[in-house]
């Protein structure tokens, strides 16, 4: 079936810019190499003429096996075989270190606005090393789609911190509060650990986003014919959207319900109907499907020991900062259910709200016969954790 004149332009442009990239890169990295040969297949006869049967093209600091399976994976890894680098790891660890140091400012700032800002650099990073379109000035590969996503939840988790912080009141008290803990605990240098934890933390959730780079930087977001690892990489970005805007629209819904009906007044309309912490569940659905689209990525580049020896650490990487941000988020969902119990618990609209609603994946607390001094002594334990004293949206 001939392909259509839109999708054979995009070829041809994908195609030159990779070799032109390559060998400029060729050019300035005089290292250890290895030569593929690029498939004629979609070229026009011009390109064809030129490259009459196989063209030889340099690439830096890649192996021939992990080459091979990619090429012969699918037609999307074909096209990534020759994909931009990624972000330096040098580069990554600044990224998600530097905004950490808002710990020594504010012990809260580590884990709200550090965590915005590291997550959305990264995902800054991963776009501008990627390719731009020929029709728009953008990249429009798949990578890119997964990228922006990650990059538009932190940008827009630090736009609400910041409108909460400064037109909620008891927010700004709340950082105080955490802030005098923090200092009674010792100086502000006792944070270092913590610090860097939470540095590591950011750099192992953005993970995938070099492994989807790397693999699939070149493949455009929509192909031609029947290729399940690429359906596969566009359902895992799709849900990676779809978590992360669900958490948008959480917040948005509660701050705005709070600021008309009161601080106290139970939200269950709308997108809670259904999720009753849509901020949480979609943060967790988001940073899960990112982590899955990694797995798929290498899966669809090939098989044996030298191909998953290359990715294992990114892999590695990517399942401790899912499963490290999931259970921040489950303590966070478990705190806040408690919470409401003891507050709207005895109401019937509480109660048939939990009937019809799901409360995501959290670990439930156990039953207590302490009173209310003691839920507070918890509630502290939570926020030393990094998990914010808060129902009024994402916290962490």
């Amino acid at each position: 079936m001939p392909l259509p004149a839109t999708t054979m332009m995009l070829r041809r442009r994908a195609f030159f810019f990779s070799a032109f990239a390559l060998l400029r890169a060729d050019a300035f990295l005089p290292t250890s190499r290895c030569a593929i040969s690029l498939p004629q297949s979609g070229l026009a006869p011009t390109c064809q003429n030129r490259f009459s049967q196989t063209s030889k093209i340099v690439l830096p600091h890649l192996d021939n096996t992990s080459l091979s399976s990619a090429l012969e994976a699918s037609p999307a890894a074909t096209v990534a075989a020759v994909a931009v680098a990624p972000p330096s790891l040098k580069a990554v660890a600044l990224a998600c270190a530097i905004p950490t140091l808002l710990g020594y400012y504010k012990s809260e700032y580590g884990v709200s606005y550090a965590y915005g800002t590291a997550v959305a650099t990264v995902a800054y990073l991963t776009l501008r090393a990627l390719p731009v379109s020929g029709v728009l000035p953008v990249p429009s590969a798949i990578a890119a789609c997964h990228a922006s996503a990650v990059f538009f939840y932190g940008i827009r988790l630090n736009l609400f911190l910041m409108y909460r912080e400064i037109f909620v009141p008891r927010f700004a008290k709340m950082r105080e509060r955490i802030e005098e803990r923090a200092v009674k605990r010792g100086s502000r240098l006792a944070r270092t650990p913590f610090i860097l934890s939470c540095a590591v933390l950011y750099g192992c959730m953005t993970a995938p986003l070099l492994v989807m780079e790397k693999i699939y930087g070149n493949a455009p977001l929509l192909i031609n014919g029947e290729d399940w690892p690429h359906l596969a990489l566009l359902v895992s970005s799709v849900f990676t959207w779809l978590g992360f805007l669900l958490g948008a629209v959480g917040d948005l819904q509660k701050s705005y319900s709070k600021a008309r009906n009161g601080d106290d007044h139970l939200v269950t309309g709308g997108v809670f109907s259904l999720f009753r912490h849509p901020n949480y569940t979609g943060e967790a659905i988001g940073w899960t499907a990112n982590c899955a689209a990694a797995f798929v990525a290498v899966l669809s580049a090939g098989s044996g020991w030298v191909h998953w020896k290359d990715y294992l650490p990114y892999l590695a990487a990517s399942v401790c900062g899912c499963m490290g941000i999931c259970t921040v988020l489950s303590a966070a969902t478990a705190n806040l259910e408690q919470r409401q119990k003891d507050q709207y618990g005895d109401t019937e609209e509480y109660r048939t709200w939990m009937r019809g609603s799901w409360g995501g994946i959290f670990f439930k607390k156990k039953k207590s016969e302490k009173k209310a001094n003691d839920a507070e002594e918890n509630v502290d334990k939570v926020i030393e954790l990094d998990v914010k004293d808060e129902a009024e949206g994402t916290g962490i």
